[in-house]
């Protein structure tokens, strides 16, 4: 008789270890993953919040009353170094309530372009201060605020208008969607009705 098939299988390690190991490796991962969200790791990001710098306060001010939470400018390295994203082209705007509409992008004329800066500007609410995240090392002070001066007036202008033509866009889109969903419906109720039983 072989005393190998007799003996009970051995254990390939501690159950304890095994869990501390696998628990480990999966917090690392979730790290990396924040990391890179935030636009740590190997890409560039936005993150130095300058909300705060009082030059800033009369654009922020300039942009408090508009429905928006969130305006992102310029063009900035994705979460891969090569990738970019966002333009000096547009501003792009999400609205912060009302009916559910996609971002808006603002054109923004080539006078008033800048190709040296790029920043989000972020809040909670209407009613919240504005967040300013930048990367220090890519965008100036100087730069951010000519380009602040230069794109406050014209969100101010071009942002209701643009928001209330993606809402009636979008309200259109809807519509039309329920007219298909229902002439679709009557089409395959009148197919089923047209046969004799």
């Amino acid at each position: 008789m072989n005393q190998r098939a007799t003996q009970p299988a051995r254990k390939s390690g501690n159950p304890t270890v095994i869990r501390l190991v696998a628990v480990a490796g999966l917090v690392g991962l979730m790290g990396g993953g924040v990391m890179l969200l935030n636009g740590g790791g190997m890409g560039g990001g936005l993150h130095s919040d300058v909300g705060g710098n009082p030059e800033l306060a009369p654009f922020q001010a300039q942009l408090q009353s508009l429905n928006a939470c969130i305006i992102e400018y310029g063009a900035r390295r994705g979460v891969a170094r090569h990738r970019w994203l966002g333009s000096a082209q547009f501003a792009s705007v999400s609205p912060c309530e009302g009916p559910s509409a996609s971002t808006v992008v603002v054109s923004v004329p080539e006078a008033l372009q800048s190709r040296h800066v790029a920043f989000d500007m972020k809040r909670s609410s209407r009613s919240a201060a504005w967040r300013i995240l930048v990367d220090k090392e890519e965008t100036s002070l100087p730069d951010l605020k000519q380009s602040l001066q230069q794109l406050a007036p014209l969100l101010v202008e071009k942002y209701p208008e643009e928001l209330a033509n993606a809402i009636q866009r979008r309200a259109e889109s809807e519509r039309k969607q329920h007219e298909y969903k229902d002439a679709e419906r009557s089409r395959k109720e009148a197919a089923k009705n047209s046969y004799t039983e």
